[in-house]
C-alpha cells in the first residue's frame, strides 16, 4: 500500500473527522472556557450585588424585561430562543409526537444569528441583576452551540457542524460548572432521548476538559460540596430511597408539564410581549420582594449552598421556587432551568429527609440531581454532574435516584423540541 493510498484513505475516514474536530475542539474549549470563566465571575458579582440592594433593583424587573424584549426584537429576533434552537440545529425534524424523522444538522437550517452570543449574555445579566428567578446555564450552553456553529463556518467545516455544536455545548456546561463529564454527557443526550451522539464523543470530551481548565485559570470557582454522609443499605433504607426517588421523579415531571401548560396559556392570551413582560415582571418583582426579602431571586445557587452548609431549610422553599421560576421563564426571563431545578430538588430533598430520617445532605443531593434528571428527561448528565459536584461517596445514591426518576417522568422535558426514540434503544450507537 503506497503512501498516496494511505493519505487518500485518511481523507475519507472517520479518523480524519475525529482529528479535525478534536483540533477545533481545543479552540472551542478555550473560547468557551474564557466566556464561562468571565461570565460566571460577572454573574457571581451580580448575584451578590443584587442580594445587597434588592430593594433598589428588583422593583425595576418589569422595565428590565421590556429592555430585553426590545434588544431581541430590534437586533436579532431569533436570538431569543435558547436550547430549543440548538436542538433544532442538531436534530433536524421531529414529528408531532417527538419522534425523530430526520437527523439533520445546521446546513439544513442555515446559521446561528449574528450577535447571538453577545445578546444572550447581556440579556441574562440584566434579568439576574434585577432579580428574575431563572438560571444561567441555558444561556452559556446556547452560546456554546452558537460558537460551535461559528467555528464550523470560519474553518469551512460545515459537514462537521453537528459535532462542533455538541462540542460547544459540552465545553460551555463544563466551563461554567467545572464538571467536564457532566457537560460531556449533557451535550450528547439533551437533544433527543434514545440517542447518544457518540461520533462527537472525543471532540466533546476534549472541549469539556479544555473549557474546565481555562475557566479555572480565569478565576471561576464553581459550586461544589463534598458530601461525606452515607446510609447503610438495609431493606428499610432501600425502600425509603425508592420512595424519595419516586417523589423526585414526580416533581420533575410536574415542573416540565407545568412549564409547558403555562407557556401555552400565556402565549394564547398575551399577544403584546412588551405589556406582558412589563406587567408580569412588575407583579413578580412585588412577590419576590415580599417573599423572604428576595430569597427566591436569581439562580438559587445561594439557597443550595445555604442548604448544604447550614442543614436548614423552610419546608415551603421548593414550592415557592417552583412557582416563581415557571412564572419568570414563561413571561420572558429565559436564562436557563438547570440551577433553579436543582435548587427545587434540593429543597424538596431536605423536606424528604425530615420525613424519612435519611441523612440530610445525602437526601438533598439526591433530590438535586433526580428532579433535574426528570425535568430535563436526561439520565447520564445529572448523574455525572452530581458526582462531580458532590463527591464520589454519593455515586450509588445519585445513580439509583436518577434512574428511577428518569424512568417515571413520562418523556416530559422542559426542552419542548427534544426528540425521542423508543427507550429500549437508549444506547443506540449513532455513527
Amino acid at each position: 500500500m503506497t503512501i498516496k493510498t494511505l493519505i487518500d484513505k485518511f481523507r475519507t475516514s472517520k479518523v480524519r473527522e475525529t482529528v479535525i474536530c478534536s483540533l477545533l475542539a481545543v479552540l472551542i474549549g478555550a473560547l468557551l472556557g474564557l466566556i464561562s470563566g468571565f461570565f460566571g465571575r460577572i454573574l457571581e458579582f451580580i448575584e451578590e450585588f443584587r442580594a445587597e440592594h434588592y430593594l433598589i433593583l428588583v422593583p425595576f424587573l418589569g422595565l428590565a424585561g421590556v429592555l430585553i424584549i426590545f434588544l431581541y426584537k430590534h437586533f436579532s429576533p431569533n436570538s431569543e430562543q435558547g436550547l430549543n434552537l440548538a436542538i433544532a440545529y442538531n436534530m433536524g425534524e421531529v414529528d408531532n409526537n417527538g419522534e425523530i424523522k430526520d437527523f439533520g444538522h445546521a446546513q439544513k437550517i442555515g446559521q446561528y444569528p449574528d450577535g447571538y452570543v453577545l445578546l444572550k449574555l447581556i440579556s441574562n445579566s440584566i434579568m439576574l441583576l434585577f432579580g428574575a428567578s431563572t438560571g444561567k446555564e441555558g444561556t452559556v450552553a446556547t452560546c456554546g452551540a452558537a460558537i460551535g456553529d461559528y467555528i464550523s463556518r470560519i474553518f469551512k467545516a460545515r459537514k462537521y457542524s453537528r459535532i462542533l455544536l455538541i462540542t460547544g455545548v459540552s465545553a460551555a456546561v463544563s466551563g461554567l460548572f467545572q464538571t467536564p463529564l457532566g457537560g460531556l454527557f449533557f451535550a450528547l443526550e439533551f437533544s433527543a432521548v434514545g440517542i447518544l451522539f457518540y461520533q462527537a464523543l472525543i471532540p466533546a470530551l476534549i472541549g469539556a476538559y479544555t473549557a474546565c481548565y481555562i475557566s479555572k485559570v480565569c478565576g471561576l470557582a464553581a459550586f461544589s460540596h463534598t458530601v461525606s454522609a452515607t446510609a447503610s443499605i438495609t431493606p428499610k433504607v432501600a425502600f425509603l430511597i425508592v420512595v424519595c426517588s419516586i417523589v423526585f421523579g414526580i416533581a420533575g415531571r410536574l415542573f416540565a408539564g407545568a412549564l409547558h401548560e403555562a407557556h401555552r396559556v400565556y402565549d394564547s392570551r398575551i399577544k403584546n410581549r412588551y405589556i406582558g413582560i412589563l406587567i408580569g415582571g412588575s407583579i413578580m418583582a412585588a412577590l419576590l420582594i415580599f417573599a423572604a426579602r428576595g430569597r427566591y431571586c436569581g439562580t438559587g445557587a445561594a439557597m443550595l449552598s445555604e442548604l448544604l452548609l447550614t442543614n436548614t431549610t423552610h419546608y415551603y422553599d421548593f414550592i415557592i421556587k417552583f412557582v416563581f421560576t415557571i412564572a419568570c421563564i414563561v413571561i420572558g426571563f429565559s436564562g436557563g432551568e438547570m440551577m433553579p431545578i436543582m435548587t427545587i430538588g434540593a429543597s424538596l430533598g431536605a423536606v424528604m429527609s425530615q420525613l424519612t430520617g435519611l441523612p440530610f445532605e445525602l437526601t438533598v443531593v439526591m433530590g438535586c440531581t433526580a428532579v433535574y434528571s426528570s425535568a430535563t428527561n436526561t439520565l447520564l448528565a445529572p448523574m455525572f454532574i452530581g458526582i462531580e459536584m458532590f463527591g464520589i461517596n454519593t455515586t450509588i445514591y445519585i445513580a439509583v435516584t436518577c434512574i428511577i426518576a428518569f424512568a417515571i417522568n413520562g418523556n416530559r422535558s422542559v426542552y419542548t423540541k427534544q426528540g425521542h426514540i423508543p427507550r429500549y434503544m437508549y444506547s443506540a450507537l449513532r455513527k
